[in-house]
């Protein structure tokens, strides 16, 4: 029950999506023919909530709410709008069709037709999708770096030189699992065994000694 609006909430759940018409100049052309060249970017279905809310919240804030999300955007974008402002580098923005939906819609009609007027799409689910993709790529890569240090610490030094509560030593047990530390156990073992039947080469200063 919400006593402001003096009913129940709707029990569907949506969110408050817009879109964001940026327009920037492109100064990676700097020097070059295009030089001052001006590029469009359309990034749709940005969220205003973290989370799902009642519809009826949705609705509300969708025709009440648009100075908030301006607000926002102008915050995301604050380094931009200086740099327009007071170096001449040329950025602004416009947030673009407001609306209370229960899930993201996607206009692909209009798409095209924004994409043949020059202007480059983006949606933020994909972005969302991509940088989750990305990060996840890159823990994998962190990862498969971390157990390769141990692997090499665990072949050179053995097992038992891991302190026991150290880090190391969690990840050695966590990563690795017995079977690989046993694998990594004979190694080391049979890499010092090695070393210790290798023959002694003497140096010419030690010959001439004896």
């Amino acid at each position: 029950m919400c006593p402001i609006l003096g009913h129940e909430l709707d029990k569907k759940r949506g969110n408050v999506f817009y879109d964001i018409k940026i327009s920037y100049l492109r100064s990676d052309l700097s020097g070059t023919l295009f030089e001052g060249q001006v590029d469009t970017q359309i990034i749709k279905g940005k969220k205003l909530f973290d989370h799902p809310v009642s519809m009826d919240i949705c609705e509300i804030c969708a025709r009440l709410c648009q100075d908030r999300i301006k607000e926002r955007v102008r915050n995301h974008y604050s380094t931009e709008l200086f740099f327009s402002e007071y170096h001449g580098r040329y950025f602004s923005f416009e947030i673009q069709n407001v609306r209370a939906e229960r899930r993201e819609s996607r206009d692909l009609m209009q798409d095209l037709e924004d994409i043949r007027n020059g202007i480059q799409i983006v949606h933020a689910s994909d972005m969302e999708k991509w940088d989750s993709e990305n990060k996840r790529e890159r823990r994998r890569q962190s990862r498969e770096s971390a157990v390769r240090r141990l692997e090499k610490k665990l072949l050179e030094n053995g097992y038992e030189s891991l302190e026991e509560h150290s880090t190391d030593r969690r990840h050695a047990d966590k990563w690795l699992g017995p079977e690989r530390i046993a694998e990594l156990e004979q190694m080391h073992l049979l890499k010092e065994k090695e070393k210790k039947e290798q023959p002694v080469q003497l140096s010419l200063f030690d010959m001439e000694a004896l």
